[in-house]
């Protein structure tokens, strides 16, 4: 009994990693989602790795720490929030890679930051006109297959849609472990291919793929044919809202009368 009690609360450990290309300075790095209940070997880390930097090397043999080069050779040395390169068979090559990994978060940093006007400027410029350009595009995504849970929200600042490997990154840290190994495409509802962040539309809903296959159903009748109660998406102010029952408002009104 206390066995199965013991098995019970062990939960499956998920690590959160940035990876890099091994001597690639302009390679910022990919985020991928590690699930030991997935990935009960590193030989399928090591796949998952190679799908996800697709490294011009071709297949990813070997995991090194960023400072120093040690070699990572099984999934317990692997650490959450932590940098890792990735290589094949060549030897680890020194670069500062924390130095990438820096730069990328002030790049996005200032990506968030809205454009202000200019101080000497005498021209006065309506705000309704302005506020097109500043505003980051809302976008729905909902995880392949997944037609029981309620479609994330999500703003992606309109300087980053031209950068469509962050996309799927902003994507992939939305959705968390929805999508295990991360997000590797995007579809439309009706299941065609989106390659361009810039193609995306705002208020639009999208499918978010990992390696699998798209799962072609019908998305739009699920969506759009639920109740309005039921109709609620992560991110949103009404998801955090309780419906309100008749049976309350019926009691409202009568102590109202009395």
């Amino acid at each position: 009994m206390s066995s199965e009690k013991h098995n019970f609360l062990v939960q499956p450990a998920v690590k959160n990693v940035l990876m890099f290309r091994n001597g690639d300075p302009y390679y910022e790095g990919r985020r991928l989602v590690i699930n030991e209940k997935r990935m009960t070997s590193f030989e399928t880390f090591l796949k998952e790795v190679t799908g996800g930097v697709k490294a011009p090397f071709g297949a990813v043999r070997n995991i090194y720490t960023p400072k120093g080069g040690n070699r990572v050779l099984s999934l317990e040395h692997l650490q959450s929030g932590q940098h890792y390169v990735a290589a094949g068979r060549e030897r680890f090559k020194q670069i500062d890679y924390l130095q990438i990994a820096a730069k990328k978060k002030k790049r996005l940093q200032n990506n968030l930051v809205q454009t202000k006007p200019v101080s000497h400027s005498r021209i006065i410029v309506s705000a309704r006109f302005l506020k097109p350009i500043n505003e980051p595009c809302a976008i729905f995504v909902i995880a392949n297959g997944d037609v029981l849970n309620p479609a994330v929200r999500l703003l992606i600042p309109r300087r980053v849609l031209g950068q469509f490997e962050r996309v799927l990154e902003m994507i992939t840290e939305k959705m968390g472990l929805r999508i295990l190994g991360g997000v590797h495409s995007l579809y439309t509802l009706e299941g065609g291919l989106v390659n361009d962040g810039k193609l995306l539309e705002n208020g639009q809903f999208y499918i978010a793929v990992g390696r699998e296959r798209f799962k072609k159903l019908p998305y739009s009748e699920l969506i759009f044919t639920k109740p309005m109660t039921m109709r609620r998406f992560i991110g949103s102010k009404a998801a955090s809202l309780p419906p309100i029952s008749k049976s309350r408002k019926h009691n409202d009104n009568v102590s109202k009368t009395h």
